[in-house]
C-alpha cells in the first residue's frame, strides 16, 4: 500500500509575452491572458521522408498582412470558410 502526502510544487515554465511576424518583422505584446487580437498565425510544416527538407520541421508566425500577400501569389486560391 503507498501512503501520499500532499506537497507543493512550484512550475517554471515558458510564457509568451511578445509575437513578430517572420516576414516583416512587426511585433506586437501578448495580453496576459494570452490574446494577440487576431492579427496574426502561427504555422508548424513538417516535411516527410524524400522531401530535400527531409524529416525537419518550421515554425513560424505571420501577420494577416503577410499572409493575405502571400496567399495573393497561389495560381488557386484557397478554400475560404466562415465559423
Amino acid at each position: 500500500m503507498k501512503e501520499y502526502e500532499e506537497i507543493k510544487v512550484t512550475e517554471t515554465k515558458k510564457v509568451a509575452t511578445g509575437i513578430t511576424c517572420n516576414k516583416c518583422g512587426k511585433s506586437r505584446k501578448i495580453s496576459e491572458d494570452g490574446w494577440e487580437f487576431g492579427e496574426f498565425q502561427s504555422f508548424s510544416l513538417s516535411f516527410g521522408y524524400g522531401s530535400i527538407y527531409d524529416e525537419q520541421i518550421w515554425k513560424f508566425d505571420i501577420c494577416e498582412t503577410c499572409l493575405v500577400d502571400f496567399v495573393n501569389t497561389f495560381k488557386y486560391s484557397p478554400n475560404i470558410y466562415e465559423v
